[in-house]
């Protein structure tokens, strides 16, 4: 492996928690939300199962407003799930699926959210994850519903297994918030996606990087003439200001 010739490199060290592809997206999109639909088929006709599905998704549109609560008009009809879809469903998908599914569906649900929200804390203590392990623990108690129904055969999962060393992992390199690949989806956006929606989608590449170099000039040029004094504020600022002051000198020369 690469880390041959660094003696005191560990490969298993290097592999830091990973919030939104381990568990956001991972475990609780790819895995519990999909297991609660084959439970659905499993245990229901299927236009039953579809009629239920179609009532959890008017569950989670009922969902009132409310401050940091994102409203889903077309429940989990999503186009492309996003990181931030799945973290907003997080906090409406529980009370949605309430009377359609077992008991210990409900909990292993709740113990999983309970382990997400502690990991997704910004300062961890002894008391946090110790609060961590209870939630993992229950979450593997209750999980087993799934294979006792017949959705799962194992629990055999790289991204469930991640969580097995979350709490060793937080306590080697601090909160996972600062390790979340996230942070770099905000500038994937801006780097990548929107050049690409401003490109003509032919050798669309070529554009994007174009217009990142454009934008990384531009960015470079008005940091250089606000050290200059040549520019004040924002430039729509600047622009309006000289042209105030051309206006002033235009009827100051009039007037003479």
């Amino acid at each position: 492996p690469f880390t041959n010739d660094f003696p005191r490199a560990d490969i298993h060290d290097l592999i830091s928690p990973e919030i939104l592809h381990q568990l956001i997206k991972g475990t609780f999109k790819d895995h519990l939300v999909s297991w609660v639909e084959e439970y659905l088929n499993k245990t229901h006709r299927k236009a039953q199962a579809a009629h239920i599905m179609a009532d959890i998704d008017w569950r989670i549109a009922a969902a009132p407003p409310f401050s940091n609560l994102r409203r889903f008009p077309d429940g989990r009809g999503f186009k492309q799930w996003t990181g931030n879809d799945s973290k907003a469903l997080m906090k409406v998908y529980l009370p949605a699926i309430a009377g359609y599914v077992p008991r210990d569906v409900v909990k292993a649900f709740t113990a999983f959210l309970d382990f997400c929200y502690i990991v997704r804390r910004n300062v961890h203590t002894g008391k946090s994850l110790d609060a961590l392990d209870d939630a993992l623990k229950r979450f593997q108690k209750y999980r087993v519903i799934f294979k006792q129904v017949g959705v799962r055969a194992n629990f055999n999962l790289p991204r469930q297994h991640s969580m097995v060393h979350y709490r060793l992992m937080i306590m080697l390199f601090g909160a996972p918030n600062g390790l979340c690949s996230s942070i770099t989806e905000s500038k994937h956006i801006k780097a990548v996606k929107e050049p690409w929606r401003r490109s003509s989608k032919y050798k669309a590449m070529d554009q994007i990087l174009l217009t990142n170099q454009r934008l990384d000039k531009l960015a470079a040029a008005r940091v250089d003439f606000k050290n200059r004094g040549m520019l004040v504020g924002t430039v729509y600022y600047d622009v309006i200001r000289a042209l105030g002051m051309f206006k002033c000198c235009l009827n100051y020369s009039l007037c003479d």
